[in-house]
């Protein structure tokens, strides 16, 4: 057994410039090939973060865990929400640990139940509406900046869930509410992200104004839906189960913050990268198989009267949309990785991790690892047609975290995404003719600018 200490590259990482910090992921890449499975990384003020990129030690660490896994992040919105105690009982889904975490998860898991609840026919009409818009912005050249109205597809949707109420994201005219909301909740992000690595105290100063303003009008929406008792919704339903009215403001804006983010990315990712990829008849494959799920253009994705959890994860219906999804977290997934605090030493790759140390599980790099995948860095959705020869994948790739920290709503977030995915491949050709695009960190993976796709309308 080696002592971390003692034997180990020390891979201090300069976290100055913005630029280069969203583009933490390189280096994170860089390591794996340059060092090993296992790096540790001396931060500015002395302590230290491991970097592990093995299944084996990812095994590990998710057992070490326990019922209560620690984690360090969201430092800036933990003490935003800290200063505030007449509005928020703990730090919230990110930086909550111990008692208060085990209150939100509980929480959650009721919320969870909730969505499946909520989730037809209404939802599937917003995603109508989002194609219909999608059509009326195309430009000359039948291109658009689609990520720009799948974060306000996001946030109607999430809206009709929380509150049982359309937000008018989706209008054709400017809504500079909506748009003021989705603006804030990516500078959230930003902050959060910055805060976790670099200058903590400006970061936090910019988070003030920005958490001040989405939680104003969160909590206008919220007054709202409270007033009417009998407003079938997420929120009215928490209350209704007698969880603390501040721990369910704390949920209800961590849980549109997030909504807001991940599946508006995922989904940009996947139609960027069905462009390029070289499994050239993979989008084709895709609509042939949706024509017979909807036979006309705007047939429904989702039977009446059916239960919705039917569709949730059946792997054999719209197979290539399944592949393309899967592929897409595969090589962009929402965020880096998982963060973890060690309770009890670990051996990790043969040397000694003392408890209390910042481990990273590099999921995102490990995916790009030729000892996982053939041609890692290749978009080629129909390596997930079998996924019997994929056993190692499931070892390594935790899109949505892993263990008891891992999201709770992902269930709802999959069949989301998967719905949202084949509406827009059924109704519309999808390429991309402009400089090719690289990703930036900022909490989320994003693109470094707009994904300017072309979205060619289909006659039937």
């Amino acid at each position: 057994m080696r002592k971390l200490i003692t034997v180990w590259h020390c891979c201090a990482f300069a976290h100055t410039g913005i630029s280069r910090i969203a583009h933490i992921h390189e280096s994170y890449h860089r390591w794996v090939k340059d060092v090993g499975h296992v790096v540790k990384e001396i931060l500015p003020e002395g302590d230290i973060c491991v970097h592990v990129y093995h299944k084996d030690d990812f095994r590990a660490v998710n057992v070490n865990d326990g019922i209560r896994p620690l984690r360090k992040s969201h430092r800036v919105l933990a003490k935003y929400r800290r200063e505030r105690p007449k509005v928020y009982n703990s730090a919230g889904l990110g930086a909550s640990l111990d008692d208060d975490w085990v209150e939100l998860r509980r929480m959650l898991t009721d919320a969870e139940k909730l969505l499946h609840l909520l989730f037809q026919p209404y939802l599937e009409q917003i995603t109508d509406d989002f194609i219909n818009l999608v059509r009326i912005k195309l430009d000359e050249n039948n291109e658009i900046n689609i990520l720009r109205y799948l974060y306000r597809w996001a946030l109607e949707s999430f809206g009709l869930i929380a509150f049982n109420r359309r937000l008018n994201a989706l209008s054709e005219k400017v809504n500079k509410e909506t748009d003021a909301l989705i603006h804030s909740a990516r500078q959230m992000n930003e902050t959060i992200f910055l805060g976790n690595v670099c200058d903590y105290q400006r970061q936090y100063k910019r988070l003030i104004p920005v958490q001040d303003y989405f939680s104003k009008v969160m909590v206008t929406y919220m007054l709202e839906a409270v007033s009417d008792p009998d407003r079938d919704c997420l929120l009215n339903r928490l209350l209704e189960k007698g969880h603390n009215e501040k721990d369910v403001v704390t949920v209800i804006l961590d849980m549109f913050q997030g909504a807001i983010s991940c599946i508006p990315l995922t989904l940009t990712w996947a139609l960027y990268h069905l462009s390029y990829s070289p499994d050239i008849f993979i989008q084709s494959r895709a609509r042939e198989e949706l024509i017979e799920i909807m036979p006309n253009k705007d047939s429904r994705y989702y039977e009446l009267n059916k239960p919705v959890q039917e569709y949730l994860f059946i792997k054999s219906r719209a197979p290539c949309v399944q592949a393309i999804l899967r592929e897409t977290l595969r090589l962009i997934p929402p965020t880096i990785g998982i963060g973890r605090v060690n309770r009890e030493d670990l051996i990790l790759g043969g040397y000694l991790v003392p408890a209390g140390n910042m481990i990273i599980l590099q999921s995102q790099a490990a995916c790009r690892l030729e000892e996982y995948f053939e041609q890692p860095l290749k978009f080629i959705p129909s390596r997930f047609m079998n996924l019997k020869e994929l056993n190692p994948e499931l070892k390594i790739n935790f899109p949505f975290g892993l263990g008891h920290r891992a999201c709770v709503g992902f269930s709802f977030a999959h069949a989301q995404m998967i719905m949202a995915l084949s509406k827009i491949l059924r109704n519309f050709e999808v390429s991309h003719h402009h400089e090719e695009v690289d990703v930036i960190n900022r909490l989320y993976n994003e693109p470094d600018r707009p994904i300017l796709l072309r979205m060619k309308p289909l006659e039937n």
